[in-house]
């Protein structure tokens, strides 16, 4: 499967990949002038690789993930600068009513939540098609919680600085549960590496 939805209304999607395990053992290798032994001594490199720090054979892993996420959840993943992003852009494309609803809330608070949503909803869709408002300019009258969608391409070794960092129990939990099911579609086409950097590099942190 390689789409996981997170959140209400979003997801992450593996669209393309490069290179896996045997890639980093093989650039890894290089650098001695060794040959693979077998799987176990395949194993004890990723894992030395991982302890060290020593992250450039990671970087033979390319991945190009699709993802759809609230705003404000973007914004903090914009903030990892080792990568590519390509956004659906609000100055061309009109904005679809799709925003965020965080779990748990009921009765009232849900009311007022999606209330205040549409509105801000209508005034955007009000001024772009009665009013024939730049797209660009009525795009300021969304909420932070719009759904955005974008492709992200990143190698091996940068999206394990940003898994160890955004499945930490400090990051906002929207953003952790991306992070999870980012790690869990780059584990099915990277096992060793992405298990062992689980085990070492991600301790207590069950998903």
């Amino acid at each position: 499967m390689n789409r996981i939805p997170v959140l209400n209304s979003g997801y992450v999607e593996l669209v393309e990949w490069m290179g896996g395990d045997d890639a980093v053992v093989r650039n890894a290798r290089r650098c001695w002038k060794s040959e693979s032994k077998g799987l176990e001594s395949d194993r004890k490199l990723l894992r030395h690789l991982l302890k060290n720090k020593h992250m450039t054979p990671f970087e033979a892993m390319v991945f190009t993930f699709d993802v759809k996420c609230p705003l404000f959840v973007a914004r903090q993943w914009h903030r990892h600068r080792i990568g590519s992003y390509n956004e659906e852009s609000l100055r061309y494309c009109t904005a679809e009513r799709d925003y965020f609803i965080p779990e748990g809330l009921q009765g009232a608070q849900l009311e007022a939540w999606k209330n205040h949503n549409d509105r801000c909803f209508d005034l955007y869709e009000e001024m772009v098609g009665l009013h024939r408002m730049r797209r660009e300019l009525a795009r300021s009258l969304l909420p932070v919680g719009l759904y955005t969608r974008y492709y992200w391409t990143v190698n091996g070794s940068s999206l394990i600085n940003f898994l160890v960092l955004r499945t930490d129990k400090h990051a906002q939990k929207e953003i952790q549960e991306y992070a999870w099911a980012v790690f869990k579609l780059a584990r099915s086409t990277a096992p060793e590496s992405f298990g062992a950097m689980e085990e070492l590099l991600l301790p207590d942190r069950g998903f």
